[in-house]
């Protein structure tokens, strides 16, 4: 499968080990946000709320996978401070063709986390008040669900969903740095 510079396509169960960590899952997606940023141990560490020696060990997994690099390094009272970086803007998770279906594992794993990560952050913004689910709430403040079902052909599944992706990358794109951000989860199977 070809990818795209800017896609990783991840299927080797190492991998997607390293991704069903809660930690590293929002670690590399503050990352992917904007892949053009830089983050120390210390950003990261502080917006997820671990320690910074605890930090490390999820840096060191994640660039062991190559799923981040290390884009520059300076000397801060005596000390190498790493500044690390996304090396892809998005992931797609795929099992090898080689391997069997193994429930509740690899491929699974890192869904179930994505799932439990956007519910997470609806409930917890919601419980705060952060987020409100009214249409009369202002707009900076209303969360939208939504569900639908669609009839597409098998043979364009990918391509429904490639579009999505890519309304998602055209906002993003267009960000002026006065744009609100908002979460989505993407999800697209076969029901019959």
């Amino acid at each position: 499968m070809e990818q795209e510079p800017s896609r990783r396509v991840v299927q080797d169960i190492d991998t997607l080990k390293a991704l069903a960590d809660p930690i590293r899952l929002t670690v590399l997606e503050l990352m992917m946000a904007d892949h053009t940023r830089t983050w120390t141990a210390k950003e990261l560490a502080s917006r997820v709320g671990i320690s910074t020696t605890k930090i490390y060990y999820h840096l060191n997994t994640l660039e062991q996978r190559a799923l981040l690099q290390i884009r520059s390094t300076r000397v801060v009272n005596g000390i190498i401070e790493k500044h690390y970086g996304a090396s892809q803007q998005r992931i797609t998770f795929q099992r090898g063709a080689d391997r069997p279906r193994d429930p509740g594992g690899d491929v699974e794993d890192v869904m179930i986390a994505l799932f439990d990560r956007v519910r997470n952050d609806i409930e917890e913004r919601l419980r705060t008040g952060a987020n409100v689910m009214s249409r009369e709430a202002p707009p900076e403040t209303r969360a939208m669900v939504s569900h639908s079902i669609a009839h597409v052909r098998p043979d364009r599944a990918e391509e429904f969903r490639a579009r999505l992706l890519a309304l998602a990358e055209e906002f993003r794109a267009a960000d002026d740095g006065t744009q609100q951000e908002y979460q989505l989860l993407i999800a697209i199977h076969p029901r019959n």
